[in-house]
């Protein structure tokens, strides 16, 4: 796969950079108290550049979320083609753990979407596009042919175990359990048939 044009990639990193400066921002002083002018201010670009990159506030994580998700589909892509499909997304998940950005150190983004109900639907929207970036990789992993309808049925229980595992993870009530265990469990009971 050829890389992506340096234009574009400086443009990722641009929205990456915004992104963490409007996280620390928001986490330090509430989502609600941060303009989009002081993300701007942070990140040291303009308000007009702010806006070129996102239309309002509440997408402003969004790149965040791309970034982990790209790197655990590749990481999940490059596992063994012999290992089941759970294994090899679990592991791939767990090998992110070791990395700054890794699931282990997603607990307070994961609080600021399940906190904060406008970033809560933003969250939720994102999670469509990781269903179809799990879906692709499923079916690439996949030695017999699967049904566009299999693969994305698939692709969308492991964004949703994930999506349990990092809230359950996240939650303020929750003892203090590693995502990557979670995973593991709801991943189990998923091939156990989930009760149904």
């Amino acid at each position: 796969m050829a890389r992506p044009p340096l234009s574009d990639r400086r443009k990722a990193q641009t929205r990456l950079e915004i992104a963490q400066a409007a996280l620390e921002l928001f986490l330090r002083d509430g989502y609600d108290a941060v303009r989009a002018e002081t993300i701007a201010a942070e990140a040291g670009v303009s308000p007009r550049t702010f806006y070129r990159y996102f239309q309002a506030k509440d997408e402003v994580l969004s790149p965040i979320v791309t970034r982990g998700t790209e790197t655990l589909a590749a990481r999940f892509a490059a596992r063994p083609g012999d290992e089941p499909l759970a294994d090899a997304f679990a592991a791939a998940f767990r090998e992110m753990g070791a990395s700054p950005a890794g699931p282990e150190n997603a607990t307070r983004l994961i609080r600021l979407f399940t906190d904060v109900p406008v970033l809560r639907a933003r969250w939720l929207a994102d999670l469509r596009s990781i269903e179809s970036t799990f879906s692709l990789v499923v079916k690439q992993r996949t030695p017999t042919p699967l049904s566009d309808a299999d693969a994305e049925l698939t692709g969308a229980m492991l964004a949703t175990a994930l999506r349990i595992a990092l809230e359950r993870a996240a939650s303020r009530d929750a003892t203090t359990v590693a995502p990557a265990i979670l995973l593991d469990e709801i991943l189990a009971r998923l091939g156990a048939g989930a009760g149904l």
